[in-house]
This record gives structure tokens, sequence and C-alpha cells, in this order.
């Protein structure tokens, strides 16, 4: 008698839990090629992101929509610290208040992307994929005016110009899967 209970409350718990979050009830199938193709078309630079999503360290296929966020948001932190890192030379070997004082600006920029990435990081592990999305963009927009910062002679070419790129390459690889996960949840 004891065990029947005990069975029924299991399968009583188990639906009180489905009703209560029900995105634990949907299944969440692992990403395909063609989705990854999908997802990569929608992006600014398809052949940038098929490479990043399509390499095999990822194992893009053995995760969910919401497991390729998660890993495309840690590549763009990634970006992001890779590119604070050139940064931090650069104000110092500045030779002029103009040149330092842009890359001091696209040192902040960066700061803020990161903060971004971290709220999506947080809103990901929330399901709140509209707000995952959001932060994205805020933090493209930080690498656009990073790249506003250094639009002048002094840096005519930019040191950070294809560091700036290809963040802004993982922003809207993010912003991209983001976009399936509103339509998909």
């Amino acid at each position: 008698m004891a065990s029947l209970s005990h069975s029924s409350l299991l399968v009583a718990l188990s639906f009180a839990i489905f009703f209560i979050n029900p995105s634990f009830a949907k299944p969440r199938p692992n990403v395909t090629d063609a989705e990854i193709i999908t997802i990569c078309s929608k992006t600014p630079a398809p052949s940038f992101c098929l490479k990043v999503l399509s390499n095999e360290t990822l194992h893009a296929n053995q995760t969910s929509l919401h497991g390729l966020a998660k890993i495309s948001i840690e590549l763009a932190l990634a970006s992001a610290d890779e590119t604070q890192v050139e940064i931090s030379p650069l104000i110092k070997q500045a030779e002029n208040y103009t040149v330092r004082e842009g890359y001091t600006l696209c040192s902040q920029n960066y700061q803020e992307a990161v903060a971004s990435l971290k709220d999506a990081k947080r809103l990901l592990s929330k399901h709140d994929y509209r707000g995952v999305r959001v932060q994205a963009l805020a933090a493209l927009e930080e690498a656009e005016a990073c790249e506003h910062d250094l639009r002048i002679p002094a840096f005519n070419p930019s040191p950070l110009h294809d560091k700036n790129e290809e963040f802004k390459h993982y922003c809207n690889i993010i912003w991209a899967i983001t976009n399936r996960l509103v339509d998909y949840y």
C-alpha cells in the first residue's frame, strides 16, 4: 500500500512540475546540420558562422538550441576578452591624447559588451530568449561604438578592426540562435 501511494505521489509530482514549468515538457532535440545552416544564413557572415558552429570541438550536433546559445555566448565572451587584452597595450603605446582616448573609449565599450553578454548568459539560464537577444544586440552595438571611436585618421587602419569584426560575428550568431529559440519556444 505504501509503494502505491509513493508511486502516485511521484506521478502527481511529475505532472505538477510539467504544469508549473511547461518548458520541461517540451522536447529539446539536438541541433541538426540543417538547423545550423538555417541559423547561419540569417547572419551577415554565414561562412564565419558555419565555420564556428561546424567546428568539431563544439559538438554542436550533440546539444540543443539552448546549449548552442550557451556555447555561442561563451565564444563571444572569449572574443571580447581577447580584444580587451589587445586594447590595453595600445592605450599605453598611444602617441597622443586622441589615440589614447579612442582606445580608452573602445576598452569601455568592450567592458559594457562583456556586461551585456554576462546578462545574456543569466537570461539564458532563465529561458528568457527575448532578453538574450536584446543583450546580444547591446553587445553588438558596443562593438560598433568601438569601431566608430576608431574612425579617425589616426587609426587608419585600426589594429582592432579584425578582432572587432570577429566579435560582431559572434554576437550575430547569438542573435540568430535566439531568434530560432523565440520562434521554437
